[in-house]
């Protein structure tokens, strides 16, 4: 196995999208779907292809703390994550990387 000469993203946001029966406790019942695709959307509309990546987990194993998400390699973690956090965790995590 070869390891890489260079980390292939800066940053990596995982949204648990994990869904179950309707009305149990989990993320995507919770409107983390959309979470995800507002984050994908401005990194889209910023240009970071290649250096940052929003992708969908299926399960973190904290279902009654969701929607959440986790933020690598700063292993930042967020829970019970709405619509209006959002800017702040693009603020946070995403907007630094613009001037870099």
């Amino acid at each position: 196995m070869n390891e890489p000469s260079k980390q292939p993203y800066e940053r990596i946001l995982f949204v648990c999208c994990n869904e179950r029966e309707p009305g149990e406790a989990a993320c995507a019942n919770r409107g983390s779907v959309e979470l995800q695709k507002r984050l994908k959307a401005y990194v889209k509309e910023k240009n970071f292809k290649g250096r940052i990546r929003i992708s969908r987990a299926m399960c973190f194993g904290l279902c009654a703390e969701g929607p959440n998400i986790c933020v690598m390699p700063d292993n930042v973690w967020y829970h019970h994550v709405g619509p209006d956090d959002v800017p702040a965790i693009i603020e946070k995590h995403i907007a630094p990387l613009e001037t870099t």
